[in-house]
């Protein structure tokens, strides 16, 4: 019986052994396996930090490229851009060199933009854009002054010239345009001076909002589209103009909240609309305006220190002078057209290419 014992014992030994040496062999495997996979996690992590850089940098590139084509043309020729530097400030090892370029299609243009690491990795992007006159509605300009309600209490000697030395006002074109039923009985002191005759239309019945008579897109299209710089600039209330803006070959758009005075005899080319229901009081307004002003209410004291003009006049018959004594000259007649902006179309970004 001990004989026995000891042979069963010794067999368990060997059992044993086997046995651990099977889970040592196991645990061996899981640990190799999980390092691969961790390995593996890390390598892909980092791939993955790399590729969001470089998309990162490409965005950078296409910024660059919509403000590079707010002063110079689209061209097919790739330009540099200022590039990604790997400082403090931007938490990566990888510079990135950037480069923009665009290809043009009737009245859309593709922008590219491409991002390159140090590092050889690299990202493309590109984005349709629309240019062009696509903000501003056709009858914006039919009137120098244009009112959601009417006109009233005109003090001092205010002018709106819409007639040149030829005697001609354009057909379906107005001194200024009221609601309907509401053109005024009396203009006051208004054209005193030139004594140019006034001729008033209507807004269609039932207008009371004439935004939409000014512009092609709606109110948060355009404060989109606005900038502290830019062609187009939106004031909430109490902001206003510091200086004259608008150019006859780049004029603006200003839109106002609310009836913020302009004073300082301030010039402005282009449109400027005060969206403003309750009305505009321009007493103490100082401002010549060559293009339209649109009021979405009332308006009321027009004074002397406020002259507006249609765009199309021309210098010589302009009363919008810059300049003073004999050496003031009128200012020039504008090209609608000249009111452009460029739009991003949604949708329409795509990632062309990482490596």
């Amino acid at each position: 019986m001990r004989q026995f014992s000891s042979s069963a014992n010794s067999e368990r030994g060997y059992y044993t052994i086997a046995l651990v040496v099977v889970i040592a062999f196991v645990a061996l495997l899981a640990s190799r396996s999980g390092t691969v996979t961790t390995s593996n996690t890390v390598k892909t992590t980092s791939e993955e930090v790399v590729a969001a850089e470089a998309f990162y940098a490409a965005e950078f590139a296409l910024a660059e490229a919509l403000i590079w084509l707010g002063s110079n043309d689209a061209t097919a020729t790739p330009q540099a851009g200022a590039g990604v530097p790997n400082d403090s400030g931007n938490n990566t090892p990888r510079s990135y060199a950037t480069s923009f370029w665009f290809e043009e299609s009737g009245d859309y243009t593709r922008v590219y933009a491409r991002a390159t690491g140090s590092d050889g990795s690299s990202a493309t992007i590109s984005q349709w854009l629309s240019t062009g006159n696509d903000v501003l509605a056709s009858t914006a300009l039919e009137q120098p002054l244009g009112i959601a309600g009417t006109l009233s209490n005109v003090t001092g000697t205010p002018e709106i010239n819409v007639i040149g030395s030829d005697g001609v006002l354009l057909t379906d074109h107005y001194s200024m345009r009221v609601a309907s039923g509401e053109t005024p009985t009396s203009y006051g002191n208004l054209n005193n001076s030139s004594g140019e005759v006034i001729t008033t239309g209507e807004w269609s019945s039932g207008v009371t909002d004439i935004w939409s008579l000014y512009f092609s897109v709606d109110r948060a299209t355009m404060e989109s589209l606005a900038s502290d710089t830019g062609n187009i600039r939106w004031y909430e209330p109490g902001e206003g103009p510091s200086t004259s803006l608008g150019t006859t070959s780049s004029p603006v758009i200003l839109i106002f909240e609310e009836c913020t005075r302009i004073t300082g005899q301030k010039r402005i080319i282009g449109v400027v609309f005060i969206d403003d229901n309750s009305g505009c009081d321009l007493n103490g307004w100082s401002m010549d305006l060559k293009g339209s002003l649109g009021v979405n209410g009332d308006v009321t004291k027009l004074n002397s220190n406020t002259d507006l003009e249609a765009y199309y006049i021309t210098e010589a018959d302009s009363i919008i002078l810059t300049g003073s004594g004999p050496s003031a000259t009128g200012i020039d007649n504008f090209d609608p057209e000249a009111f452009s902006s460029t739009v991003v179309l949604p949708g329409t970004w795509t990632d062309t290419e990482v490596n």
